[in-house]
């Protein structure tokens, strides 16, 4: 087994595990009332928000696509960022999302850079979400404080380093072996968190959570009628880590997460499971499976055009030619 595959059954047999940990703990019945209390159209409902909200990752990466030098309609980048989901889904911390700049016939060197800032953007966008929950309820300390400033930081030191012209140069002359791949990003990937393309980026993924959010409250308040108003607080914290590379498309450690924080908060925590299970299928599986279907179509491919680019300028730029074929 190479370690590909090893990884692969490793995040299954920890989503197996947490998953048999919370069943254990379930309050079965009071689950199962919850669960009957959702109905079809309420799940339709919350399906179209997410599908909606999709457009604003679309366009933020359309806006970092022509920061690093590519021009793409924002149908194309919504088409592709639902196949991108399907790719993200089955693999750790969303990593498969980078399969998308596959589906744009352009060069790699020009698209990959932009699936990497487009998912820091999303990460950080999720921690800056995530504060007023710790800042209301008071937390400051605890395991759960110590992951999400562990995730932080992190994601902090290497933002920047990726960001830096000079470190990058720096290791190319340190690492011969990936000295071309460091030179071709340091041309066309740095600069980006001092670019407007990144501060609209941050924008328009407000506007997809936005949406999502108001989808969570709407299946909230069929699970738990008169839940918490707080219990809104703690929604990017629950995507954020569920969104660590410990367990398959995060399932079992949202679901842990999910009734932990329903408890606290005064809600039961039988519905927290529910509420995150429901929550991963209208927000990611369903719209993952749309993104399935695109990448077998001709909807499933795009062309663009490369345009002039200037690390750390303004991400209007002009084109210099046609669509480019790979």
């Amino acid at each position: 087994m190479n370690a590909r595959r090893a990884g692969f059954a490793l995040r299954v047999l920890v989503s197996v595990g947490l998953m048999a940990f919370v069943c254990a703990r379930l309050d079965w019945r009071e689950a199962l009332a919850a669960f009957g209390r959702v109905r079809p159209a309420t799940l339709l409902l919350c399906t179209a928000l997410a599908l909606v909200g999709y457009w604003g990752r679309a366009v933020r990466w359309s806006a970092l696509l022509r920061q690093g030098g590519v021009a793409i309609s924002d149908a194309a980048a919504y088409r592709l960022t639902l196949v991108g989901i399907f790719y993200g889904l089955v693999t750790p911390g969303r990593v498969g999302e980078l399969g998308r700049a596959l589906h744009l016939d352009l060069p790699r060197v020009r698209t990959l850079p932009s699936v990497v800032w487009d998912r820091f953007a999303d990460v950080l966008l999720l921690e800056l979400l995530s504060i007023p929950a710790f800042v209301v309820f008071g937390i400051r300390s605890g395991p759960l404080l110590w992951v999400y400033l562990a995730v932080v930081a992190l994601t902090a030191l290497v933002m920047a380093a990726l960001d830096s012209p000079r470190l990058i140069r720096a290791l190319a002359r340190r690492i011969p072996a990936a000295g071309e791949g460091l030179r071709a990003w340091q041309r066309g990937a740095t600069g980006m968190l001092r670019s407007r393309a990144f501060a609209r980026g941050l924008a328009a993924g407000l506007f997809f959570y936005a949406l999502n959010f108001a989808g969570a409250v709407v299946l909230l308040d069929r699970l738990a009628p008169g839940h918490p108003p707080a219990l809104a607080l703690v929604f990017p914290v629950i995507i954020l880590l569920g969104n660590l590379p410990l367990a398959f498309g995060g399932l079992g450690l949202r679901e842990q997460v999910s009734a932990l924080a329903f408890a606290s908060l005064g809600a039961s925590a039988a519905v927290g499971p529910v509420f995150s299970l429901l929550w991963f299928l209208v927000v990611t599986v369903i719209p993952a499976l749309v993104g399935l279907g695109l990448a077998h179509t001709p909807w499933g491919r795009a062309t663009g055009s490369l345009v002039d680019r200037v690390p750390g300028a303004d991400s209007d730029a002009v084109p210099t030619g046609g669509p480019v074929a790979r």
